[in-house]
């Protein structure tokens, strides 16, 4: 398995994680709670812009048509 691919896999390993572990905090009422979702919508956003910008597909991670903004949006309904 040569370099990039291991890269594209830890990044689609990362990304897959952060965005599962952001949907456990979703409907949660506690401000810290909140607090930690948003963080994970941050980590989210700046890896994806981070992507783009040296050009890669985020297809390429498991991450083709995701939106960053999914991820507040299930806390918004919940409250």
């Amino acid at each position: 398995m040569g370099n990039e691919i291991k890269y594209q896999e830890a990044m689609r390993d990362v990304l897959q994680l952060l965005v599962e572990r952001a949907s456990e905090k979703s409907g949660a009422e506690a401000p810290f709670d909140q607090g930690v979702r948003m963080g994970y919508f941050e980590a989210v956003s700046a890896l994806l812009n981070e992507i783009e910008t040296f050009g890669i597909d985020p297809g390429e991670v498991g991450m083709a048509g995701f939106d960053p903004m999914t991820m507040l949006a299930a806390a918004k309904q919940a409250a």
